[in-house]
């Protein structure tokens, strides 16, 4: 498994609500799990393609849209 690094968000493409899908915020949100915890999972690592800057999202839009919203500055990933 490829190891996780920490990226700012300002690094990352910006996601605008009308790409997601609501019924997975609010699984995220309201799921078994605390959001932080599936935000920080190794398991299930949000991924980025590599390349210039802001990094692309391979996996884990709806994750980085709500670290934003919550205020984090910063999420782990995997680049694909």
């Amino acid at each position: 498994m490829p190891q996780t690094q920490r990226v700012s968000l300002s690094e990352i493409r910006h996601v605008d609500r009308s790409e997601l899908r609501e019924s997975r915020l609010n699984t995220l949100l309201n799921g078994y799990l605390p959001f932080e915890k599936v935000l920080e999972s190794s398991s299930d690592p949000i991924a980025l393609y590599p390349g210039t800057k802001p990094y692309d999202i391979c996996d884990g839009r709806h994750r980085i849209y709500l670290a934003r919203q919550k205020g984090y500055s910063s999420v782990s990933v995997v680049f694909a």
